[in-house]
């Protein structure tokens, strides 16, 4: 194995020019894959994570069967061991409580469907991220206490219904009664976040304030609840389930909230293994060539060694640990290379402000930082290797097919 490894390396430097070429051609293709998938990652961790920082939380604690119809009847009681199994769960890191329940919001000048959430502002900003997307100039500013009576809407919103910081809308409602309710509002902050369907639909008020006008008394919506690491929901879930079963609550992570979101990022995964499977396929007709065009020019040289005593098996893998070699050196150029640019690009990212709205729509943000998955590495080099095998077996085969004495007559 290691002469063969060995012959194959030497060989393949007998003609710089062409192996460098082929070389290239495998690097380039490995680079653009690699900076391909990490701005891919990127975006899918940027909507993820922007998702998870405006809506979802980590893990979200419900009455059963309010996440699929998210009205006031479907509210509880945050009762002392709800609290104690959310306080002790080794994976939190921050709660929230918050009432939440689809409204109607209406201005001098058009009206507009939104789900309203009462929140305590303190404990807000723990979990979400929604006061770092509040705007701080022109009198916009973050709500300051679960009291408040004003209103916190987005940028996107204020433009349709002709609103500004300080003036005055109307929310309308059922309450827990189902007797329609109308309450006045003043515009307290603009806020807008990446992501544009959210900024169409959501706004936000004093948690003690909705309780009051909805006669929830003191009952909620849900618990939000962001843990140390993304990776640690599943477990956090389990732990609370087992500590709250019997309570008809259901217990929920963002992937359970948000299905469709993980479907499209595990199908823009697939679809760009794919992709880049069958670009590659191009390459192996040029290492094929390269292969054919060097037995070619060892035809004496291939032919001598089977004169020998060589055998064609011997031939065979000589011609097959070259196009190993070739794919090597290919790979770890273009291993190294996308890593120095994603590594300096995932410091930095790279904006995409000309296409900022479609950026919104996607929930990606502007600014994208690449980034790289071990599995992208895994498979680029099953690829790379999967296509330089294939490359190889005709041309190796042709070279164990040689015979002698055709090989004397070869001009």
């Amino acid at each position: 194995m290691k002469i063969f490894f060995m012959i194959g390396w030497r060989n393949l430097w007998r003609n710089k020019r062409r192996s460098l070429v082929v070389i290239t051609a495998i690097s380039l293709g490995i680079f653009s894959m690699l900076l391909a998938m990490g701005i891919m990652n990127g975006m899918n961790n940027q909507m993820v994570e922007n998702t998870i920082k405006t809506s979802l939380g980590h893990v979200a604690i419900h009455y059963d069967g309010f996440h699929n119809d998210m009205k006031l009847k479907y509210s509880f009681k945050p009762q002392p061991d709800i609290m104690k199994a959310v306080k002790d769960n080794q994976y939190m890191k921050h709660y929230t409580i918050r009432v939440k329940f689809e409204a109607m919001i209406r201005s001098s000048e058009a009206s507009q469907g939104v789900m309203i959430m009462g929140i305590d502002p303190e404990n807000e900003k723990k979990v979400s991220s929604i006061y770092q997307y509040t705007l701080k100039k022109e009198g916009s500013s973050f709500l300051e206490s679960p009291d408040s009576d004003e209103i916190l809407i987005s940028t996107t919103m204020a433009d349709k219904l002709d609103l500004l910081v300080g003036d005055r809308l109307v929310v309308m409602f059922q309450d827990t009664s189902k007797e329609l309710v109308g309450n006045a509002f003043t515009v307290k902050g603009l806020f807008e976040t990446p992501i544009s369907s959210f900024d169409k639909y959501v706004v936000y008020t004093g948690i003690n304030t909705l309780q009051k006008m909805t006669g929830l008394e003191n009952r909620i919506s849900e618990i939000s609840i962001l843990t140390n690491k993304k990776e640690q929901v599943d477990k956090a879930a389990a732990q609370m389930r087992s500590e709250l079963s019997g309570n008809n609550l259901e217990i929920l992570t963002w992937k359970d909230m948000a299905p469709s979101l993980v479907r499209s990022v595990a199908l823009f995964d697939t679809m760009m293994y794919v992709f880049f499977a069958i670009i590659f396929i191009t390459v192996i007709f040029s290492i094929a060539n390269t292969l054919i065009m060097a037995i070619m020019e060892r035809f004496h040289e291939i032919g001598v060694m089977k004169s020998i005593g060589t055998r064609p098996s011997w031939i065979g893998s000589m011609v097959m640990f070259e196009a190993v070699n070739l794919g090597l050196v290919g790979l770890g150029a273009g291993m190294a290379a996308a890593i120095l640019v994603i590594s300096l690009l995932g410091a930095t990212g790279i904006d995409f402000g000309f296409y900022a709205e479609s950026m919104r729509m996607w929930g990606t943000g502007t600014v994208i930082y690449p980034s790289l998955k071990t599995m992208d590495f895994v498979v680029s080099a099953l690829i790379v290797f999967a296509n330089t095998i294939i490359a190889a077996v005709y041309p190796a085969m042709k070279a164990a097919r040689i015979k002698p004495l055709d090989a004397l007559h070869y001009v």
